[in-house]
């Protein structure tokens, strides 16, 4: 083909394109309306619950930690029964390196004996008393020493309640610093939360929880507790409040270590303009919602405080009687086409008239 043929052509191809493109774009913008449904932005009484999480223990626990590091040669009481304050819980070796109990225990016997030989003669007025009291302090420093040497290998209770944990067995050489037994009042279980500021200023002694907590085999059932302590300053590090709650324990089924969830109304919102929470969405940490304007969504911003499982708290951005979408919000983003289904019906083809884009607030 010669080079006129190809200039004479080439005006025809150009045209052409533009046509085909021309066609291709008004494919490519023809959109398909959205079918959403509407709420109304009403003014409700919003009560604001939050769900905390922490471990279950006895209201009165205490743990038995060894001194010495001698061998156990005796448990004489089982895991999981009930004992008391001054019991014995572990033995541990009398005669191993570390005790002293048997030298401790013969001068205390020969103090005893002497001291008492001393008393006697004292009030008969054979020894002066001086002597006596020689012998009296003597008695007193061997006892002290021997009861001493005695607790070092006999580990008691130092609490009437139930022994949850017997962390040692017979022969193992007990370490230093790590607790060796855990006994716990349990007829009365206790939670510690911690909670930020604005929280703990709406959180009230007496006030009620629901707790919930995870039992093998039984799911996680409700119990109900109490607020019994709410700290009066924040810790220097977290920043957060420390909150006790008390939970009835009468019947046994929780144990201490037990994983538990409290839920507590931390705010009671009256007359406040609410929006479905549905509604809500968040873009890049901002919240927005959608409402309708000549037959498109429209995206607007809002400010927004605490939400409930149904409604979220509008502060500012919109007026009371401002609709807009819940169901269908994402499927469609700002500029989308919609089409207002009747009731909730977003998959028929009526449509109700369609409601004003709202006031500016």
């Amino acid at each position: 083909m010669n080079r006129n043929a190809v200039l004479k052509i080439m005006p025809i191809l150009v045209l052409l394109g533009i046509s085909c493109g021309s066609k291709k774009s008004e494919i490519a913008v023809e959109e398909k309306p959205v079918a959403v449904t509407m709420d109304v932005i009403e003014a409700r009484d919003l009560e604001i619950k939050s769900v905390y999480t922490g471990t279950l223990e006895g209201v009165k626990q205490a743990q038995i930690y060894a001194s010495i590091p001698e061998a156990v040669v005796e448990l004489p009481v089982p895991e999981g029964s009930y004992v008391k304050s001054g019991q014995p819980i572990i033995y541990l070796d009398k005669e191993g390196t570390y005790s002293h109990y048997n030298q401790s225990k013969a001068v205390f016997l020969d103090a005893e004996d002497n001291f008492e030989k001393m008393k006697k003669l004292y009030e008969q007025g054979a020894v002066s008393e001086q002597a006596y009291n020689g012998a009296k302090t003597g008695y007193d420093v061997a006892s002290a020493n021997y009861i001493s040497a005695r607790q070092q290998v006999e580990l008691t209770s130092p609490i009437n309640g139930v022994l949850t944990d017997l962390s040692v067995n017979l022969g193992e050489y007990v370490p230093l610093g790590v607790p060796l037994a855990t006994i716990a009042q349990t007829d009365k279980m206790r939670m510690t939360l911690y909670v930020d500021g604005n929280s703990a200023a709406n959180i009230g002694i007496g006030q009620t929880a629901d707790i919930n907590v995870d039992i093998l085999g039984q799911g996680a059932p409700q119990f109900a507790g109490t607020v019994t302590e709410v700290s009066k300053s924040a810790d220097l590090t977290t920043r957060l409040f420390k909150v006790e709650l008390r939970v009835d324990n009468k019947n046994g089924m929780i144990k201490p270590g037990m994983f538990a969830r409290a839920q507590l109304k931390i705010a009671d919102l009256k007359s406040v303009l609410t929006a479905p929470r549905e509604a809500v969405f968040s873009l890049e940490g901002v919240p927005k919602v959608f409402m309708v304007s000549g037959g498109r969504a429209v995206e607007k911003t809002v400010s927004v405080g605490e939400s409930t499982r149904e409604f979220t708290h509008i502060v500012s951005g919109l007026a009371q009687g401002d609709t807009v979408i819940v169901i269908g919000r994402n499927l469609v983003e700002d500029g989308s086409p919609v089409k207002i289904a009747v009731g909730n019906d977003t998959g028929g083809n009526e449509t109700a008239p369609e409601p004003e884009s709202g006031s500016e607030s």
